[in-house]
């Protein structure tokens, strides 16, 4: 049982994570809003709440992801050693979770895209949101990684 025990270090890192991954995601959600049909066009203060609650959905996402990632490897930290097969993970699981995101959206007419977004070729789906996920959530986990580590080494 102490293989999965949620200490600070943990908590912290989660957190950590969260924080990174709303502000990666809520940049990337404003940057690609052009691609869709129902946004483009509009002043960035009618796509912000949209955008927020969409960045919230991701960090959801990439909590999600790390979780899977945990059961996996059968460590909470396994995000937190920096080894590549763990971002190279999180990375397909990040894609495989966007494509189904978008399939679902797409095929519910919950949104729709424009001339702007490129389209994945045998996916079917947009190639923006594809390379979100697959990107930022590896980005996140390293980042903070990094940001936990500083502040580790600053606290000594």
């Amino acid at each position: 049982m102490a293989y999965w025990s949620m200490d600070r270090v943990v908590w912290i890192y989660l957190s950590t994570v969260s924080a990174v991954a709303f502000v990666l995601n809520w940049a990337w959600e404003m940057a690609q809003m052009p691609g869709y049909a129902e946004m483009a066009g509009r002043p960035w203060s009618e796509t912000l709440w949209r955008c927020t609650m969409a960045a919230g959905g991701d960090v959801a996402v990439t909590l999600g992801v790390y979780g899977v990632g945990a059961m996996a490897a059968g460590c909470m930290r396994w995000g937190q050693r920096g080894s590549w097969n763990a971002y190279a993970a999180a990375a397909v699981m990040g894609a495989v979770a966007a494509a189904a995101i978008e399939w679902q959206a797409l095929g519910a007419g919950k949104w729709s895209y424009n001339d702007r977004m490129p389209i994945v070729p045998l996916l079917d789906v947009g190639l923006w949101p594809l390379l979100q996920l697959s990107m930022l959530i590896p980005m996140a986990m390293l980042m903070a990684r990094a940001l936990v580590s500083m502040r580790a080494s600053a606290s000594h």
